[in-house]
């Protein structure tokens, strides 16, 4: 893991602070606020733009640590990125389009912000199944991307569940952030559900991802739900496949990216 040094820098406004890095075209931070405590953590071997920071926002150095470049830790390296051909997201919170549809996903030690290629490939999917009168229900929503993008384009009716209650507030942090109407539920896998969807995402592992196709039908129109399941290393590509086939559903596309597949099924 590579180490890089963390910057805890005191500001009077830290609204005013992104806003100076954003221009500076630096995403490596993020920004702590308390009742009488405002911070951003700069994340950089470069003492030079430090002390340009300090300058400008008058701030004051408060500790300065070695850390290192976890998995999550990316986040926080993450500028605006294109999801889909018009659907950008913004970790930054400070991105503008003309032409497209722009998702606000601040990123957290916790939780990603959409990057992962499964995420892709799940919203590549959703895009192309998904019409304007659908209903869709996100299986293990996270941060609730999936269910915030569906919405974004044109779903009727979204339903985000997830077995994590930290997972579904962040969820519901994320929803009010983008002004969209997601009903976000505590579930583990379908037990709390009711009701039929036209769509069905699910990005989770594949041992949970062979359950939900054991409960499937609880949701399911019966030859007209679409299962779209990411989560998927190549590895265990056949054993869906398999789980798939002995339910006699249809698989009616599938693709990879970077190592990882993803499917999507006609529930018959």
């Amino acid at each position: 893991m590579e180490k890089i040094f963390e910057w805890y820098l005191e500001v009077k406004d830290t609204d005013l602070a992104e806003e100076m890095l954003i221009s500076e075209d630096f995403f490596n931070y993020a920004v702590e606020n308390e009742a009488d405590e405002k911070r951003i953590i700069l994340y950089t071997d470069n003492e030079e733009f430090v002390d340009k920071v300090v300058i400008r926002l008058q701030a004051k150095i408060i500790k300065k640590n070695i850390t290192y470049s976890k998995d999550w830790f990316r986040y926080l390296a993450m500028k605006p990125f294109r999801i889909l051909n018009k659907v950008w997201i913004d970790p930054t919170g400070k991105f503008q389009v003309d032409d497209g549809i722009v998702i606000k996903m601040r990123p957290s030690a916790a939780f990603g912000t959409g990057d992962h290629p499964t995420t892709m490939l799940c919203a590549e999917f959703l895009e192309r199944y998904l019409k304007n009168s659908c209903s869709v229900l996100d299986v293990g929503c996270g941060t609730a991307v999936l269910s915030i993008i569906a919405k974004k384009l044109g779903a009727r009716k979204v339903t985000a569940l997830d077995n994590d209650p930290v997972a579904v507030e962040v969820a519901q942090g994320f929803v009010r952030e983008n002004n969209v109407e997601v009903d976000i539920i505590v579930s583990d896998l379908l037990n709390g559900v009711n009701g039929e969807y036209d769509i069905v995402v699910a990005n989770i592992v594949t041992p949970v991802i062979i359950e939900l196709l054991n409960q499937i039908h609880k949701v399911s129109k019966k030859g007209e739900t679409v299962l779209i399941i990411s989560g998927i290393p190549v590895k265990d590509e056949q054993r869906i496949v398999e789980e798939i086939q002995n339910k006699e559903f249809v698989i009616l596309m599938d693709g990879e990216k970077a190592g990882w597949k993803v499917f999507a099924v006609k529930i018959c």
